[in-house]
């Protein structure tokens, strides 16, 4: 089942499909944590259905097949990990796949995830299949946006964009899969995108980031106590924290300039006034972009200590 805010998009595909005009190559850009996963295996559900043209039926050999995670004539490319490249050599398998024979005497699809993934070779390695491809093949690619992709890549497909739902209906949405109320914070925190919003209190993260707010706001005040403390919760969940106050800081830094309004700490906002009138605007803008280059150096580079790093860091707001 796709979800709530996908239907709009998903409705314009069942017309093409019904048509017979569904473009050879779907490039679909949704953010992370909107559910493009679960609306492009739709697509691919319903144009390998041996029985409907715009709806998966569910009961055929291939949506049985599909479900059991076993077609032989549905085929899925993606990074190993994330922020890795697609590497060539899978690409070149697509364009093995793209060629051979239905084994169900019907369609085949490649799904290529994570398409702003590929590297520069990978993605020429998939230009001419993308140009011509072998009847009876569909393309799906996935993207968070067009900015790396490659332009011959996104000029061969037929762009799709999944815009995300108003942050008060994802609210709602999240609301009624948990069956309690949440803060409007953590929608913004997580970029609006509902299934992120959802898995970011799920997994209890809002609580140990109230709680990091909570303690960094202290210790930002004079006499500067728990620098330690406060540098295991920043890292008790790897470097998303990081991120997560990043974004606390540039609201601090708003409030300095007066803009009190669609903060993204908006049930945090003591929080925010504590430490925007506590730490110079100079200092500020130095500690912000001093913790998005650690960030930016600890996603590219594992086997820091991130922790010595994280205190480092926080020192930066001592003496000063």
């Amino acid at each position: 089942m796709i979800y709530p805010w996908q239907q709009t998009l998903w409705h314009n595909w069942q017309q093409l499909l019904e048509q017979r005009r569904l473009h050879h190559a779907i490039l679909l850009l949704a953010a992370k944590g909107s559910g493009r996963g679960v609306l492009a295996r739709q697509l691919s559900k319903t144009v390998l259905c041996q029985n409907s043209q715009t709806e998966p039926c569910g009961i055929c050999h291939s949506c049985q097949l599909f479900e059991a995670e076993n077609h032989p004539d549905f085929h899925v490319i993606k990074p190993e990990q994330d922020g890795k490249q697609i590497g060539v050599d899978a690409v070149r398998q697509c364009n093995r796949w793209a060629v051979e024979t239905s084994h169900l005497n019907g369609q085949r699809v490649i799904l290529i995830e994570n398409a702003d993934s590929l590297g520069e070779a990978g993605a020429n390695a998939i230009l001419k299949t993308l140009e011509e491809p072998p009847a009876g093949c569909q393309f799906i690619l996935t993207a968070q946006s067009l900015d790396r992709l490659l332009p011959t890549v996104v000029s061969r497909c037929n762009k799709w964009r999944l815009n995300p739902p108003q942050e008060d209906n994802v609210k709602r949405w999240v609301e009624s899969q948990l069956h309690q109320s949440i803060f409007l914070e953590s929608v913004r925190l997580n970029n609006g995108a509902p299934l992120a919003t959802l898995a970011f209190i799920e997994s209890g993260l809002d609580i140990r980031y109230g709680h990091l707010v909570k303690a960094f706001t202290e210790f930002v005040q004079p006499p500067h106590i728990g620098i330690y403390d406060v540098a295991a919760m920043c890292t008790a969940d790897g470097i998303v924290t990081l991120q997560l106050l990043s974004y606390f800081l540039v609201d601090c830094l708003k409030w300095q300039q007066g803009v009190t309004q669609y903060l993204v700490h908006q049930e945090s906002l003591p929080a925010v006034e504590v430490v925007a009138t506590t730490i110079p605007t100079a200092l500020l803008l130095e500690q912000v972009r001093h913790l998005n280059n650690l960030h930016r150096q600890l996603a590219k580079h594992t086997g820091l200590n991130i922790e010595l790093l994280v205190v480092e860091w926080l020192s930066g707001f001592i003496g000063k």
